[in-house]
């Protein structure tokens, strides 16, 4: 099969509606924009933590050559997993939580008066 010659765009090129959320976001809060990125990264690396687990117990299991094995893998599988991702919705949560402080920061009034709200 022969090589594709076609060079990848990224990935804002190929999606430009995300291009144009991200744009919104930014320009509304960069506070905001920063706090979802940092959930987004949080979520991707869980993903792909959990994806490689996965992928090590699939060969495991492949490896068992009893039903008592197998089923010691499965057990052990599932209780990773679980724990595993109730550590993630409790880190999840607090990044939430985080992320609504912080917009909620910025958009408290600033105390004081601008010099542009006195009529002249």
């Amino acid at each position: 099969m022969a090589k594709s010659t076609k060079k990848k765009e990224p990935a804002d090129a190929a999606d430009p509606a995300a291009t144009a959320a991200r744009a919104g976001m930014a320009a509304f809060s960069p506070v905001a924009a920063t706090a979802w990125m940092e959930i987004m990264q949080e979520g991707m690396r869980f993903m792909n933590t959990r994806l490689q687990q996965d992928m090590e117990v699939q060969r495991a299991m492949l490896a068992c050559t009893t039903p008592q094995e197998l089923m010691h893998v499965q057990t052990e599988f599932y209780r990773k997993a679980m724990s595993d991702y109730t550590e993630e919705t409790q880190r999840m949560m607090r990044l939430m939580g985080l992320a609504v402080e912080a917009t909620a920061d910025e958009a408290k009034p600033k105390p004081g008066r601008d010099l542009d709200d006195v009529p002249v």
